[in-house]
């Protein structure tokens, strides 16, 4: 599924908000993906009840570098 330009344009201003698009190189982002996956998985390490927020928190993280241009 395909981001809409909308999404794209709004993390765009985003980055450029905070002078962040020299950080956002394709290894950069694969990393910051990778951690931010880990830490979605580290809520659900010692239970299956992981509390709605933080797995709603931490989701955003991984989808916001991933919708990254």
């Amino acid at each position: 599924m395909a981001a809409t330009p909308t999404i794209h344009e709004a993390l765009a201003t985003f980055v450029a908000q905070r002078d962040r698009a020299l950080f956002h190189t394709p290894e950069n982002l694969a990393k910051s993906i990778s951690i931010e996956a880990a830490e979605l998985l580290e809520l659900f390490q010692w239970s299956p009840d992981a509390d709605e927020q933080l797995i709603q928190d931490e989701l955003a993280d991984v989808l916001t570098y991933a919708y990254q241009r």
